[in-house]
């Protein structure tokens, strides 16, 4: 009897020093080769009442730049009425083409090794165009397919040039995604819009982007198919993003994850 329960000592140590490990396993920190991780993106108006205020000054200061661009373009002088009704109906079509409402969109990575493949449909309908990512090269090819011709452009991959204005990091704030234990951070951003006329600058320079997000430190890649900053990706790998914007109060666009298979 008591080598009986010696030996079902040692069996429940032994089963207790095997999930140990498994799970010290399962939260060591890796770098995808193989599955895939998706996003479905939510873009909504949640307060149509702020959306409606910003969106009309909005309107107000694009109607102006694109006009004053426009003028000053040798072939606009003796335009001016066709061009400030031009400018009207683009301004009116802001909203649809900026502003989408409850627009999904899936944005996929395969992993196979060195290669990512990235696509991204409307709808959940894929799309003709995809692109491959050669990790080791860095770089990006991107095939077409219109009717039965696929064509494609290779060129080096390249990561966002937007402008970090600040990130905080909160780990107090936690949330598991997907088995995988996740902590806030949330950073600010304006486009890099060097090269640009002064007329978009003036029109664009004071728009502010803020994503909050949910990130997990477990995986490991500069690659992800929502973000594109380098200095993020290099501490962090977001699961969950939701971004809104200073000058248009009342809308965001949020990335959900859909799916997790990397390993």
């Amino acid at each position: 009897m008591a080598n009986y329960k010696i030996m079902k000592k040692i069996v429940f140590i032994f089963i207790m020093f095997i999930g140990l490990s498994v799970n010290a396993q399962a939260n060591k920190p890796f770098i995808p080769t193989k599955g895939e991780i998706t996003f479905k993106e939510v873009s909504k108006i949640i307060d149509r009442k702020l959306f409606d205020k910003d969106l009309q000054i909005s309107k107000e200061k694009f109607k102006k730049t694109l006009q004053n661009s426009l003028l000053k373009e040798s072939n606009g002088k003796g335009k001016e009425i066709e061009i400030e009704q031009m400018v009207s109906q683009n301004a009116e079509m802001m909203e649809m083409m900026m502003f989408p409402q409850d627009s999904s969109q899936i944005y996929a990575f395969k992993f196979d090794n060195f290669k990512i493949i990235s696509s991204n449909s409307a709808d959940e309908i894929m799309s003709e165009r995809y692109e491959v990512i050669d990790t080791q090269k860095n770089i990006s090819t991107t095939f077409s397919k219109i009717d039965s011709t696929t064509t494609f452009n290779e060129k080096i991959y390249a990561y966002s040039s937007n402008i970090i204005l600040r990130t905080i990091v909160d780990k107090k704030s936690k949330k598991t995604i997907n088995g995988y234990d996740c902590y806030k951070v949330i950073y600010e951003y304006k486009e890099n819009n060097e090269g640009n006329d002064e007329d978009y600058l003036e029109f664009i320079r004071n728009t502010i982007y803020k994503r909050e997000m949910w990130v997990t430190d477990k995986i490991r890649s500069l690659y992800h198919p929502v973000v594109f900053e380098k200095s993020i990706l290099e501490k962090y790998y977001p699961l969950d993003i939701l971004e809104t914007q200073s000058d248009i109060k009342g809308y965001e666009r949020k990335f959900t994850l859909q799916t997790l298979t990397l390993k």
